[in-house]
């Protein structure tokens, strides 16, 4: 009887959560794709170029960002711990800096009286765009293939070189296939967000139309709506494959043990080769680059001879940081609630709920955004209802409806997803053991899944806080006067040329980011890790 009130606790739970998600996602969605049609029947002039362009430097940034990634995921597994530490640094903070803050710094490297402008190409334009990107974007194709390469169990490797294998058969037969499937997810989540990015174009596209920025255009100008959707509809289309692919991948017998690598990553040994050389070399270039852009960024507030940091910032700030907070109080309970809910309802309906979850976090925020923006700009009939506006500064609470919904959707995923996570980390075995010696569910959960996931959640709630401050899209498409966001902030100042000031700005809000990250992540860990150890 109570596994039964259980599971109808857990249906129940789903269900609500399931008609929130399909008012504030679900429906603005198919709206949006109602006007992409209507507009792609009366036709848009001028945009098959922009098309072009636009996939065009995706798939350049995609390219290069994979072999750069690969070359400095290489390079990591084969340095001492330290050094191997110190790159795992400066790739990872480049999460803490907004892409239009490396478009920024390199305008102000190559650009008009930039630091590198005699022995520089003009910037502005496809190359300063793609070299942006590459930088802003890295990241997510260098961290997946570090995670993806702590499954490789070390031993093979050794097994290999004292075999006499060279270092492109340990590679090939080693390396190469745990990135397969994180690698080719890894290369559509960068061509996605290279496509759908807004925030460096609008700072180097020059005379070259993108896609991004266009549908950026006719949103704050609250111009063609037609060709807004359909932009937003073309940006989401190259997600289908990859959900597709997700959703027909069956998850691995429970029996299977992966060395998953406790504790930092051991040091690869590989024998010499020309591959493990150039990996090495293109290392030391994109860190010479980064390195280039962030002194050519300090210079440049150095010969500021203003205020960097005004009282109107301070206030953008503050007002950021206080919604994402609340859309944190908000997200943490939802996801961890779809997450209990998904474990107690049958296996149908937790793969059914994580697919739906994934796909929300991988829509392109531009996607979301531009879909917000056109069902609730204007008063507008719901199921449900006619809602009142809530885009704009005379809408429902002066946009704060809006932007709250906009940093909650991407955010709810994260939480429920790592949750999730943590119950599979619970071994099948040590769960039915638990069971068959009487625990309940209250003290398998407090015991055993707690431990798992609550780090996993707390470290995640860190990077909600983080990703909502320093994040472009959507909130830029529906950021208000009177509810002004960082990054429309500091849009607005790079359209005045202000580049002092926003790298005075970002800073800031990297080293804001930081600390909300070791503060919401190490809390909750230490509290954990206090009681898993007490007697």
């Amino acid at each position: 009887m109570t596994g039964y009130r259980s599971r109808a606790a857990a249906v129940a739970v789903l269900l609500v959560t399931g008609a929130g998600a399909a008012l504030v996602v679900a429906w603005p969605l198919l709206r949006m794709l109602g006007q992409a049609v209507s507009a792609l029947g009366e036709g848009v002039p001028g945009l098959g170029r922009t098309v072009a362009i636009s996939l065009g430097i995706a798939l350049t940034v995609t390219v290069i960002g994979a072999v750069l990634a690969f070359a400095l995921a290489l390079t990591a597994r084969t340095l001492p711990r330290r050094w191997r530490r110190l790159l795992d640094t400066v790739i990872g903070a480049l999460l803490l800096v907004p892409p239009y803050t490396v478009a920024a710094a390199v305008v102000a490297a190559g650009g008009r009286g930039g630091l590198l402008t005699a022995v520089l190409p003009d910037v502005y334009g496809t190359a300063g765009m793609t070299i942006a990107m590459v930088i802003a974007h890295l990241p997510i194709p260098y961290l997946t293939i570090r995670m993806a390469w702590r499954e490789v169990d070390p031993r093979l490797v050794e097994m290999a070189r004292v075999n006499g294998a060279r270092a492109s058969e340990v590679i090939r037969l080693v390396l190469l296939p745990p990135l397969r499937a994180p690698l080719a997810v890894a290369a559509a989540l960068l061509f996605v967000t290279a496509l759908s990015d807004p925030s460096i174009p609008a700072v180097l596209r020059g005379r070259v139309p993108t896609l991004a920025h266009t549908a950026y255009i006719e949103v704050i100008a609250w111009g063609g709506q037609g060709t807004a959707a359909l932009i937003a509809l073309l940006l989401a289309l190259p997600m289908l494959p990859v959900l597709l692919v997700l959703w027909r991948r069956h998850d691995e017998g429970e029996l299977v043990e992966r060395w998953l690598g406790r504790g930092a990553s051991p040091t690869l040994v590989l024998p010499r080769s020309l591959l493990v050389h150039a990996s090495r070399m293109l290392s030391v270039i994109v860190l010479a680059v980064v390195l280039t852009l962030v002194l050519a960024a300090v210079l440049t507030m150095l010969g500021s001879s203003g205020s960097l940091l005004t009282p109107t910032m301070l206030a953008v700030i503050a007002t950021t940081v206080r919604y994402a907070l609340v859309a944190l109080l908000i997200a943490v309970p939802v996801g961890l609630a779809t997450a209990w809910a998904s474990s107690l309802g049958g296996r149908r309906l937790a793969r059914g709920a994580d697919f739906l979850q994934t796909a929300l976090l991988l829509m392109p925020g531009t996607t979301l955004g531009i879909a917000f923006f056109l069902a609730y700009g204007l008063a507008s009939r719901t199921p449900l209802g006619e809602l009142p506006a809530l885009v704009g500064g005379a809408s429902l609470a002066s946009g704060s409806v809006a932007l709250l919904v906009v940093f909650v959707a991407p955010a709810v995923p994260m939480v429920h997803l790592a949750a999730r996570a943590g119950q599979r980390q619970v071994p099948l075995a040590v769960h039915e053991t638990a069971r068959v010696l009487g625990a309940g569910r209250r003290r398998i959960a407090a015991h055993l899944v707690l431990p798992q996931a609550g780090a996993l959640v707390a470290a995640t709630a860190a990077a909600v806080v983080a990703r909502n401050i320093v994040s472009v899209a959507p909130v830029v498409f529906v950021s208000t006067p009177d509810a002004p966001m960082v990054a429309s902030f500091a849009l607005d100042l790079l359209d005045r040329a202000a580049l002092e000031q926003t790298f005075a700005l970002t800073g800031f809000i990297a080293v804001l980011a930081g600390a909300a990250i070791a503060l919401v992540a190490a809390v909750p860990t230490a509290a954990l890790a206090r009681r898993v150890n007490a007697p």
